[in-house]
């Protein structure tokens, strides 16, 4: 028999329902505030350590287990949210551990199905990047995040940042007539959203383009457009629709804006149409 005495019990500050026990002024165990009170344990009372300590981790277990079982029932969690919720209640390690192999034994915990809830749910809204960036913080492991992201159709992703940049683009354009300014904001969100800069770019430029065409140039293809154009004709014709705008407009801007959806009707890529307005505009 390893009898022991107890000098001090203590509830513990972060769940009232568990209390320390110290032995010789120093922390023996930890465990339910019923347990002491069922065996009667108190200041100065003799214990049976060995004894003691199995029906302890048991208890802790039983308690830890309890405890994970309300927080999944709230919301699912990753293994590693798990591990830090149950730290944070004051579980011990052993405790800890044996709850978390119950958990994932019964489909309780399973970071492959969080991803794949988790992405299912954001793919509309977010891009890769952001995504990967918050699973990561999630405590998913790398190795799964990109196995799943991987599964993504790269058209779905290309439609999701297509309405998104819609949505934002009937923002913008209400308080921005700068089109060059537009374009680079929308750009700028798309990649803020988790997207490539090279998706960002597309997308930006698809919904720029389908916003400023005409309707009798609706069904023509932006591509094959915009490979029939040469720089020296964009040039000619930037001049000659400038000369008819700044007819009735002399505010900057408002020529910028008006040229640029102009030219963009007509098939050219943005990136030239940039630098042609530049030139025209420049002081």
């Amino acid at each position: 028999m390893s009898n022991y005495t107890v000098n001090k019990i203590e509830l513990q500050k972060k769940n009232k329902g568990r209390v320390n026990v110290y032995i010789n002024e120093e922390f023996a165990f930890a465990c339910s505030a019923e347990l002491v009170y069922s065996y009667g344990i108190s200041k100065g009372t003799s214990i049976d350590m060995n004894y003691l300590k199995s029906i302890i981790e048991e208890d802790n277990f039983i308690k830890c287990k309890s405890c994970a079982l309300k927080i999944i029932d709230k919301v699912y969690k990753t293994e590693k949210q798990m591990k830090d919720k149950l730290a944070q209640k004051q579980y011990d390690e052993n405790a800890i551990s044996r709850t978390i192999k119950f958990l994932k034994e019964y489909k309780f915990l399973d970071d492959d199905k969080f991803t794949e809830l988790y992405i299912k749910e954001k793919i509309h809204s977010q891009g890769k990047n952001k995504i990967r960036y918050y699973l990561i913080k999630k405590g998913i492991s790398e190795n799964i995040i990109s196995k799943k992201l991987d599964l993504i159709d790269e058209e779905q992703e290309e439609k999701a940042a297509f309405n998104i940049a819609q949505k934002k683009y009937a923002v913008l354009i209400k308080s921005e007539d700068n089109l060059r300014k537009v374009y680079e904001k929308l750009e700028n969100y798309l990649a803020r959203s988790g997207y490539s800069f090279e998706k960002a770019r597309t997308v930006s430029d698809k919904v720029i383009k389908k916003y400023a065409k005409l309707e009798d140039e609706k069904n023509e293809s932006f591509q094959e457009n915009m490979q029939k154009k040469s720089k020296d004709e964009l040039y000619n014709l930037a001049i000659k629709r400038y000369r008819i705008i700044t007819k009735s407009e002399t505010d900057r801007n408002k020529i910028y804006r008006r040229l640029g959806e102009y030219l963009l009707r007509r098939g050219y890529l943005w990136t030239d149409i940039k630098n042609t307005l530049n030139e025209l505009l420049k002081d």
